[in-house]
């Protein structure tokens, strides 16, 4: 196993209170990374904080408020010093067809998916402008953004928005920031759990924070796993629509 060392690194870790943010708050721990753990409940922050020796601070944020995330961003970096990561983790889902769409629900998705990861983004930007070191910024996409999927809406359509974000970034703020995208496949979490369907190649979310800890130290701008299932969907990704979008007409939501 691969253990790359996170000593004297301060990372942000958003959406830490469970599934994969959880797994990685206890990876990075591991690895001697100092923490700032956010998500919206705090309760639940403090006792993973407890859990692990309160080595770290808790900073309870709401993404989809802007104005928090700055200040909050702020604060981290005060009472830190700097902030070497960022990794968004934060996100909302609930599998629905097209058809019987709860707009309410939607609009929800968008605001924590899309426009969290904006406000995270506009937040931390400035703070890495302002701080010698080069901070480095990894928003979770997934790769059901890859392909427009029948019964993929609104999340795919979110984690697409976040991968065109995440790209455009990497090249516009490459001076002040190194921006990553991290691509997981079924990860077994309480936002899988309420999938009814048949998840290929599904890892636990041990796996995926170790996967994301390593890609964070590498050269790579996606980090995407299970590499056996995350290539198949990128293959497919390649196909002109002639051949691709009679394929998807196989796919029953």
């Amino acid at each position: 196993m691969t253990t790359g060392d996170y000593h004297n690194r301060i990372v942000w870790i958003i959406g830490a209170s469970s599934g994969i943010g959880r797994a990685l708050a206890r990876e990075l721990d591991a690895r001697g990374a100092t923490l700032a753990l956010s998500a919206r409940r705090e309760e639940e922050l403090e006792m993973m904080n407890t859990a692990l020796r309160g080595r770290h601070r808790v900073f309870a944020l709401d993404i989809t408020e802007a104005e928090t995330v700055a200040r909050t961003a702020r604060a981290i970096a005060a009472a830190f010093g700097r902030i070497d990561h960022v990794v968004c983790l934060a996100a909302a889902y609930t599998p629905m067809r097209f058809a019987e769409m709860d707009m309410a629900v939607a609009r929800q998705m968008v605001d924590i998916n899309l426009s969290g990861m904006l406000n995270v983004a506009h937040a931390v930007l400035p703070v890495f402008e302002g701080q010698t070191a080069r901070g480095q910024l990894a928003l979770c996409g997934s790769v059901a953004g890859y392909i427009g999927l029948p019964g993929g809406q609104p999340y795919s359509a979110t984690k697409a928005a976040i991968i065109n974000l995440a790209e455009s970034l990497r090249v516009e703020c490459r001076e002040s920031c190194d921006v990553r995208l991290i691509s997981p496949g079924f990860v077994r979490t309480p936002l899988t759990d309420k999938n009814s369907f048949d998840m290929p190649m599904m890892i636990e979310p041990e796996a995926a924070a170790q996967a994301i800890a390593d890609g964070l130290l590498s050269r790579r701008f996606e980090i995407h796993f299970p590499k056996r299932f995350t290539y198949v969907l990128k293959l497919l990704r390649l196909l002109p629509y002639g051949l691709l979008l009679p394929l998807l007409k196989r796919i029953r939501p």
